[in-house]
């Protein structure tokens, strides 16, 4: 009989009642400020950390997991009599986190042969865009789902997840060096906010739109022009350090206009929102299937 062990990383951005509540394991994500280090999801909540990021002078920094912290967790599971073991993790791309999810794979088998599967998944994206995935896998092996049947959900979902965020501020990214200065001077003096497309392992600005306002009626736009089959699926609205009434438009215009059948809410944590800048509004949805 199969007994499935989840695992994710931080960056997943799952609410803790969730992870509580299927058993998933967070493996954490490490940020340093100021010569303090601290885990991401176990050590800060979101919220304390947009304050900290919007105050501080100093851009934190991010460390990957470690192949020797994934070892343990793959010892852990398999002592526990675990036959399979499905990880997803963050983007790849931007992180070494999923490579060292990898080597820690081999360094299992060789000590321990193939007592336990181990499937990972690079999900080429970030925060709760996959983190809902995990939980998706989790209800099934809860419901008693086989774990070639999880595997096969997760890597259609991967294959069709995507988001688009939109940045209020220019500051951030002027400061973390993202773009020049005197790019974010004229597009401040503009009013200028970008619209960037999170797809199939890269952030890519599709768009601009300017004037706080817009931003949300871009953001509905861009989902519109994308999205297959609102009606069955539900949005997900990833949100940092923006106004209630804001967040409040934009799940009430995805439900209206586009027809989504329900939206949920996610805060963005810290090993992503580092990147954005705190004022980072985004909607996370499935489109057409990618090859």
């Amino acid at each position: 009989m199969e007994k499935i062990h989840i695992l994710t990383d931080s960056s997943a951005d799952i609410p803790q009642a969730l992870v509580q509540a299927h058993g998933i394991e967070i493996v954490p994500i490490t940020i340093t400020h100021e010569g303090r280090a601290f885990r991401e999801y176990y050590d800060i909540t979101p919220e304390e950390y947009w304050k900290l990021l919007t105050d501080s002078r100093e851009i934190p920094a991010t460390a990957m997991v470690t192949p020797a912290t994934f070892l343990d967790s793959y010892r852990r599971a398999a002592e526990r009599g675990c036959t399979h073991l499905l990880g997803l993790l963050i983007n790849g791309n931007g992180s070494g986190t999923y490579q060292a999810a990898c080597l820690a794979r081999e360094m299992f088998r060789e000590a321990y042969g193939d007592s336990m599967h181990i499937e990972l998944f690079d999900s080429a994206t970030y925060t709760y865009i996959y983190g809902h995935i995990v939980v998706l896998a989790a209800t099934l092996r809860d419901q008693g789902d086989s774990f070639e049947a999880i595997c096969g959900v997760v890597r259609s979902r991967l294959a069709r997840v995507e988001a688009f965020l939109g940045v209020y501020s220019l500051k951030h990214l002027k400061r973390s060096g993202r773009i020049s200065g005197g790019a974010a001077f004229v597009g401040e003096a503009l009013g200028l906010k970008p619209i960037s497309h999170v797809y199939d392992g890269g952030v890519t600005v599709c768009g601009k739109v300017r004037g706080e306002k817009a931003l949300v009626a871009g953001l509905v736009g861009k989902v519109s022009d994308r999205v297959v089959q609102p009606e069955k699926q539900r949005a997900i609205v990833l949100y940092g350090d923006v106004p209630a009434a804001r967040i409040d438009e934009l799940d009430e215009r995805l439900r209206t206009e586009i027809g989504f059948r329900t939206v949920e809410r996610c805060p963005i944590g810290p090993s992503v929102i580092t990147n954005t800048g705190p004022q980072a509004l985004a909607v996370a949805f499935y489109g057409k299937p990618r090859r």
